[in-house]
Order: C-alpha cells, then structure tokens, then sequence
C-alpha cells in the first residue's frame, strides 16, 4: 500500500441497482465507454493546462478503480498549494464525467473530497480518510452531479473565498464550482457543486438547438420511475440556475480575460 495525499472522486450510476440482466450488460458496456472516453478526455485536459499555464495546472497522473456501479477516481497532488492549483483540471475532468455520462444514458451522481488515502497499486484498493469522506457524502444529494464535501470545501476555503488567492492562483470558482443550495435527501445545505452546466454548455455552443433543449432530449432517454422524479426536478432546476444566473457572468469574464490577453501581446 502507498501513502497519498490528494482527492478523491466517487461516483454511482444512479439507478442501475433495479436493473435485469439485459440492461445490467448495457450499463456495463456505456460504463466501458464511458470510463475510456474519459481517459481520452483527462490526455486532452493534462496537455491544455500544460500548455497554456506552462505547468501551473498540471493534471495529476489519475487512477481509475470501479465496483458494480461505482467509480472511483484518484489523483495525487501533494499538499496545501499544490492541490489548489491542481483544483481546475480536476474540475472541468469531473465536469466532463457528468456530461459524457449523459450521452451515455449515465446519470452520475457523487462527491470530492481531499486528504491522505492508501492505495494498492496492485487491485486499486483505496483506503483512508479521504475515501471515507467522499463514502459518506456521494449519496447524499437528491439529483445527478458532484458535491464537494464540507472537508474538501474547508480545505480549498483560500481558493473559493479569498479574492486575493483567486488572483494569485487565476481560479474563476464559478467555472469550475457554484455556490448553490443542494437538495439533500433530508434538507437544503448551501454547498459547492462541480459546475457541470458550465461544461454542458460550451459542449454544446454551436449546436442550433439550445442547451436546455439539449438536456430535455438526453433524459427524455431515461426511464423516471415514480419516487425519483425529483432528482431530475433538482438538476435541472440546478441547470437553470447555472445557465441564467452564473454562465452570463463567466462568460464576460473571459472575453474580458481574452481580450486583456491579446492588447498585452
């Protein structure tokens, strides 16, 4: 077992414990799919960042482990700083997860958490504090999408809610992570969520039809059996909030980014 510190993903396919085998081998070979257009998406992500921050952002190297319909994503990042400015690649990694998993007929729903873990290299088994974390809060929201558990918000707290530490590091939280209040299974907590709406829309920008069309479509495949329509009910509510509220402001903010960028140059 190898000592690590950094985060740590969960994320359950909702649904899929009430499957026949039939559809069990369905999810299985869209899981398949789905984990590899991922591992194209991370190559995709590390020589972005690599690239146009010259390192500042790496994306650590990623471990991949499932169970049933579980995965679980690891990726050491070292302490204090260095996980900070590691946040954005795993961001837009996990923005990307929930997107593709749409396209894939995969509503994923889960937590990111931070701290030390012990990882077997050989079966991928991953134990410690960290996993504990994100065990305890995956589950818990009532709709599709990532949380960031109390710990892991605690822990990114300069980036998140000090300015003069966004400056620093060149973090919008708003692209990679929203402030919002989570639908939990027993109450609303203001909480950070993986900004996936932001991914979703520029994913989608020049398609002739519009975004929130383009959500409709992709669950209208989705079987809503009675008793779960509400998490349905909370993501897209959670789309709307993103894409009137907080994509508008994003997106002047990097135009005025870009256009800062070329007067420089």
């Amino acid at each position: 077992m190898v000592e690590q510190f950094g985060f740590i993903a969960i994320l359950d396919a909702l649904g899929v414990s009430n499957y026949k085998l039939n559809e069990a081998q369905t999810f299985i070979d869209g899981k398949n799919a789905l984990i590899s257009e991922l591992k194209e998406k991370a190559e995709v992500i590390g020589k972005s960042f690599n690239e146009n921050a010259e390192g500042r952002y790496q994306f650590p190297e990623m471990t991949i482990s499932t169970f049933g319909d579980s995965i679980i994503i690891c990726w050491p990042t070292g302490r204090e700083k260095e996980a900070l400015v590691k946040f954005p690649s795993i961001a837009e990694w996990l923005q990307s997860a929930i997107v593709f998993g749409l396209k894939h007929q995969i509503l994923l729903r889960g937590s990111l958490s931070i701290g030390e873990y012990l990882i077997d290299d050989g079966d991928r088994t991953v134990l410690g504090p960290a996993i504990a974390d994100a065990h305890a809060w995956a589950e818990e929201a009532n709709w599709f999408g990532v949380i960031l558990t109390p710990h892991c918000q605690i822990y990114l707290g300069p980036a998140l809610e000090n300015k003069a530490m966004k400056e620093a590091i060149k973090i919008n939280n708003d692209i990679l992570c929203v402030k919002y209040s989570i639908p939990l299974r027993d109450r609303e907590k203001e909480m950070y969520a993986i900004s996936w709406p932001f991914f979703f829309l520029e994913h989608y920008k020049k398609n002739t039809v519009t975004g929130p069309v383009i959500l409709s479509i992709l669950l209208s495949n989705f079987t809503i059996p009675k008793g779960v329509e509400t998490k349905y009910e909370n993501s897209i509510q959670f789309f709307k909030f993103y894409e009137d509220s907080i994509y508008p402001v994003v997106i002047e903010g990097v135009r005025e980014m870009i256009a800062k960028a070329t007067s420089v140059k």
